[in-house]
């Protein structure tokens, strides 16, 4: 029987690395554990290196990663190749985003076997069938699957300790999003096209969270979890059936009173919005096709009838200049967000904005993925790989500072711990 074991790598640049199920990776693990090899079921094994950096011995191991990973993802792969020389199947969104002309070449200079793009579920069992092969591999997914033919992803393999604390679990009930953002790498891979799970087997993912995992709060991961105004209407009232309190993101030119009654009817109790920007002319570099007034108007709607509110907004964005920190806390002001989500804008591979960054007034100045970090640090924040024509680098920094200084002395940033941080200097506001 060949053993397989899919890896879950460290994340460095995430504040929490169980907040999240890696729901790609478990959607994946359950598909493979349907793969034959050799006329034998593969045994098939998890294992998760932030709780063990040991790399335990296997003959075949699945790595995943998005480009923030990728560093991390050959580290470990070298280091699988000096210990036991396994056989390593690569995937993730940093896969999916270049052409396979690209990978044919790249491949060569990697300790890597087999490189996937596309939908794992579709592309582990090609995988698995040339895996003996001497030669190394590029294997690409041809068109999209029907994800309601996806087995449910195997939550058994985690820790319910560390991933499920007091009842908080994730789930997804579709796949893509129909906007078009230039920063945004989906565009290029889902082509706007969104698929829904159907909802009998949504029900089935959530009964089984809550009998098996004592789930009873839900971040769903959906980029716009209302869309389809049949299907959404179907869902809301299964969800409202099961008990479960949950957290969704919208779009705020997509929620009305009908939107809103249906959420909170069916248990919802935060809504979250892609704010990104308090400038208008930078929401329309960004591809947002939406406005300032709609989002002012749907988080003070979302307050006004009971929601938690939690806006995600970037800093160092194309067309910022020395006052854009101004302009966001001037809109936060108005607005009062519950949380914050702030993140340092990077140029993504596979964004409209990586792939023509003069078209946005940028210039990207460093291709070190290894230097490449949205995340918002306590005392600094990661260095910038990319300029813009509208301020200085030293206008981006001072920019976030102003951000990260004005969330953390409110209480409003998503990291609780750096609010917390912040109260204890005693600069409390």
């Amino acid at each position: 029987m060949t053993k397989v074991t899919f890896l879950r790598l460290k994340e460095n640049w995430r504040a929490d690395n169980f907040n999240d199920a890696p729901l790609g990776l478990l959607s994946v693990i359950a598909s493979a554990r349907q793969v034959k090899h050799n006329g034998h079921y593969l045994d098939i094994n998890y294992h998760d290196m932030n709780i063990d950096p040991a790399i335990p011995k296997s003959d075949v191991y699945g790595l995943s990663g998005c480009s923030l990973d990728y560093p991390e993802l050959l580290k470990v792969a070298s280091q699988i190749k000096s210990q036991y020389n396994g056989k390593i199947i690569a995937g993730g969104t940093h896969m999916d985003v270049f052409p396979k002309e690209y990978w044919e070449n790249e491949i060569k200079k990697l300790p890597l076997d087999i490189i996937c793009s596309g939908e794992g579920e579709a592309t582990f069992p090609l995988a698995m069938s040339v895996i003996n092969s001497q030669d190394k591999k590029v294997i690409t997914q041809k068109g999209l699957l029907n994800i309601d033919d996806i087995s449910m992803p195997a939550w058994d393999v985690l820790d319910k300790k560390r991933y499920f604390i007091n009842g908080n679990g994730t789930a997804m009930s579709s796949r893509g999003c129909p906007g078009n953002c230039s920063f945004c790498a989906s565009p290029n891979i889902y082509k706007h096209r969104v698929r829904f799970r159907g909802v009998a087997l949504v029900e089935d993912e959530l009964n089984y969270l809550q009998k098996n995992l004592g789930i009873n709060y839900i971040r769903w991961q959906d980029d716009c979890f209302s869309l389809g105004k049949e299907r959404f209407k179907k869902l809301s009232e299964m969800i409202a059936s099961k008990g479960i309190h949950y957290r969704a993101s919208l779009r705020t030119d997509q929620v009305n009173d009908g939107v809103f009654n249906q959420l909170k009817k069916s248990g919802c109790n935060e809504v979250g919005y892609g704010i990104e920007s308090a400038e208008q002319k930078i929401l329309d570099l960004l591809n947002k096709n939406n406005t300032i007034e709609n989002n002012i108007e749907a988080l003070i709607q979302s307050k006004e009838r009971g929601f938690k509110t939690r806006a995600f907004i970037m800093t160092g964005l194309p067309g910022e200049d020395e006052h854009s920190a101004e302009r966001m806390i001037g809109f936060l002001e108005g607005t009062n967000p519950d949380v914050v989500t702030l993140t340092s804008f990077t140029p993504l591979p596979g964004s409209d904005i990586y792939n023509n960054p003069s078209k946005y007034g940028v210039e990207i100045i460093d291709k070190d993925f290894a230097k490449y970090n949205m995340a918002i640090r306590f005392a600094s924040g990661a260095p910038f790989v990319h300029k813009l024509s509208t301020v200085s680098t030293e206008g981006m920094e001072k920019n976030r500072e102003m951000l990260k200084d004005y969330l953390f002395s409110r209480g409003k940033s998503h990291v609780s711990v750096y609010n917390e941080m912040y109260k204890q200097k005693g600069d409390i506001k």
